[in-house]
This record gives structure tokens, C-alpha cells and sequence, in this order.
């Protein structure tokens, strides 16, 4: 780390964004382009940004104090030496029980930003904000705080150090949907493929009896619904057992707050995830329905003059009743993917990453 001069005016800045791999990394990447605009819009004073991204795993512990990782920044840099540094982390941490967006520390000229305090909406616009804002505050030392939508100042413990929290119902909400959206549950959805499998085979075998086809058309839309929501729950439970994803305590590691984000935020996850499958299943058969099933024999089997409703019904009762099969697919699935969406799972796994790199440095 490059001692900082009093006056920056014309002189060449390295900032350094470090990110956690995954979403962070990814926005990280984005953004580092159009960074060095944003900068001199914002902060100006002829400085020249030299802007370098690094992905590696940065904390374990959500508790961590952000002086504590400025090592991290140097250790990743071929020669050791920047000016400022920005971590972005897909890990949650809170300041009591309020969730903290960003932490900035002009004494060793870096600032950690958590994604998910910043929520799942505008992601990018958000961190732009806390990125720029905390560099504006490491260089020219400004007083202002930042954008109100990275979250409002904490009651600092030291004076130079400034926490920013969204506190109360808002920021546990913000918090829970951008733990959601750092799993991206749309990717697990290609994580469970062999579920998928055996999800289509089953729809293949339903598909074509007849007995099916009657069962399908005497439901009512009740009926279906229920269905419909038990087959999605008991898939989402299987996989979440099947994989041991729920977290208890003692699981996680480091000093965690309570363990209701990490559990929820798995089980949305989950739920997303199969929803996306039940989704995909349920277009597919109503595309094949119109195409494979011939409206006199259906009509025939059923024993009354058939129309679209009556093809969606099928699809719809096939696709509930194929999720249970998607569950014998599902233990032959990729166990790291799967287990990437939960929280407690990524998390240990980049503790042992740490720990190796630091008993690697020794």
C-alpha cells in the first residue's frame, strides 16, 4: 500500500476492487470499465484512475472488521502496491440486528460493501453508488454520507471508521432478497438436470394414459392448485434434505447472528429454483399437449367435446404429478452446485479456502 499524499490533484490512483467469486466478482467485472468515469465525475480533482479487479474469497465471518482485510487487498497484486482498495462480499453482516451495506475505513484507505443489504433491485446502480462513495470519502475525506439507497450512518464506534445499516422491517426484507439473489436461483435451475430428467420422464409416461387424461379433466381448479403447491414443497424438501442444506446451530462458522436468514434464504432459493423447473415442465407439455394429443381421441376418452382449458388442465395435473419424480433425480445431482444455495454451505467451503491460503503464505 502506497503512502497517500495530502494533495492527490494529477497524480495516478490504483484502485483495486476485490470480489468474492460469484455475483460479486461478476458486477466487479461490469463495472470496473466504466469506473474510472463515475470517479472523476464524482470526486474530479485530476486524479487518474488506474482501476484493477481481483476475485478471490474474502471473509468467512460476517462480523469481520474491515481493517482486518485490508491485507487481502496487496496479497492478490503482483507488486503488493495500490492506493486504494474496495471489497465487495456476497456475505451478509449486520451491526447488531440491523444488516451494514458498506463499511469504510480512511485510516487503511479501504471499504468492505455487502451485496445483500443492498437488496435484489437496481443491484448494479446500488453498488456503483457505495463504490464511488466510499472512494470519495477514502481520498478527499468528505463528511457527506453516502447515497441514501446504500443505507443511512451507524452510530460510529471510532471516529474514523463510518458504518452504513438499513435498519428495521425495510432492511431485513432487502437483506433476505439479496441473499436470494446472490444464489441466483435461476442458475440452479440448470444445477438440477437430472431432477429434470426424471421430472420429463415421468411427464412422458403420465402424458399418455388414459386414466390421466380423465383424472386431469374431473379436477377442479382447487384441486389442481393443491396439487400443484404440495408436488412444488415436497420436491423443495427433498432437495433441501437430501443435500442437508438446513442449517443449525453450530453449522456456520465464525460468530453468526441467528440462523433465520440463512435457513429462508435457502428455502427460497430452493423453492425458486424448482418453480423454474415446474415452469419450464408445464410450457413444454401444454406446447407437446396441442401438438401430440388429437382432440377427437381426447374428447373420446373423456367423454365430452374438449378445448384449450382442457389441454392446459392436462398439462397442468402432468406437470404436478411428474415433480415427484424430478426427487429420484435429484440425489444424482452435482452436490456442490446444489449446495451452493445455501448460504452456510459456500461459506465453510471458503473458510477452508482461507485457511489454505494462509497456511500456503506461511
Amino acid at each position: 500500500m502506497r503512502q497517500p499524499d495530502a494533495d492527490m490533484t494529477g497524480r495516478n490512483l490504483r484502485f483495486v476492487l476485490v470480489a468474492d467469486p460469484g455475483l460479486p466478482s461478476e458486477i466487479a467485472r461490469d463495472l470496473a470499465p466504466r469506473l474510472p468515469e463515475h470517479l472523476r465525475r464524482r470526486i474530479g480533482r485530476g486524479i487518474r484512475w488506474q482501476v484493477d479487479t481481483v476475485t478471490a474469497p474474502l471473509v468467512a465471518n460476517e462480523q469481520v472488521d474491515v481493517s482486518d482485510v485490508a491485507e487481502i487487498v496487496g496479497t492478490h497484486l503482483e507488486d503488493g502496491d495500490w492506493d486504494i482498495g474496495v471489497l465487495l462480499t456476497d456475505l451478509p453482516r449486520r451491526a447488531e440486528r440491523d444488516p451494514v451495506s458498506t463499511e469504510v475505513d480512511p485510516e487503511h484507505r479501504v471499504a468492505l460493501i455487502s451485496l445483500p443489504a443492498l437488496g435484489s433491485r437496481r443491484l448494479r446502480r446500488r453498488v456503483r453508488q457505495a463504490v464511488v462513495g466510499a472512494v470519495r470519502q477514502l481520498t478527499a475525506q468528505d463528511e457527506r454520507p453516502l447515497d441514501s439507497l446504500v443505507g443511512r450512518p451507524a452510530p460510529a464506534e471510532e471516529s474514523n471508521r463510518e458504518r452504513y445499516v438499513v435498519p428495521g422491517l425495510r432492511g431485513h426484507v432487502r437483506l433476505v432478497l439479496g441473499m436470494v439473489r446472490a444464489n441466483r436461483p435461476w442458475r440452479l435451475f440448470t444445477s438440477l438436470s437430472r431432477a429434470m430428467a426424471g421430472v420429463f420422464a415421468t411427464a412422458a409416461v403420465g402424458f399418455v394414459n388414459a386414466t390421466t387424461w380423465q383424472v386431469a379433466t374431473a379436477l377442479g381448479i382447487p384441486q389442481l392448485t393443491l396439487i400443484a403447491v404440495l408436488s412444488t414443497l415436497a420436491l423443495t424438501a427433498w432437495v433441501i434434505i437430501d443435500h442437508r442444506l438446513w442449517e443449525r446451530a453450530g453449522d456456520l462458522p465464525g460468530a453468526h447472528a441467528p440462523l433465520y436468514p440463512y435457513n429462508l434464504v435457502t428455502l427460497l432459493t430452493i423453492g425458486l429454483g424448482v418453480f423454474f423447473l415446474y415452469a419450464a415442465l408445464f410450457v413444454t407439455l401444454v406446447a407437446v399437449s396441442f401438438l401430440v394429443v388429437s382432440p377427437s381421441v381426447f374428447g373420446r376418452i373423456v367423454h365430452h367435446a374438449v378445448d384449450a382449458s382442457d389441454y392446459l388442465t392436462l398439462s397442468w395435473f402432468v406437470t404436478s404429478s411428474s415433480m415427484i419424480g424430478g426427487a429420484f433425480g435429484t440425489g444424482l445431482e452435482n452436490a456442490e452446485e446444489v449446495r451452493d444455495a445455501a448460504y452456510g454451505q459456500r461459506h465453510r467451503r471458503r473458510q477452508r479456502q482461507l485457511t489454505e491460503a494462509r497456511d500456503r503464505a506461511r
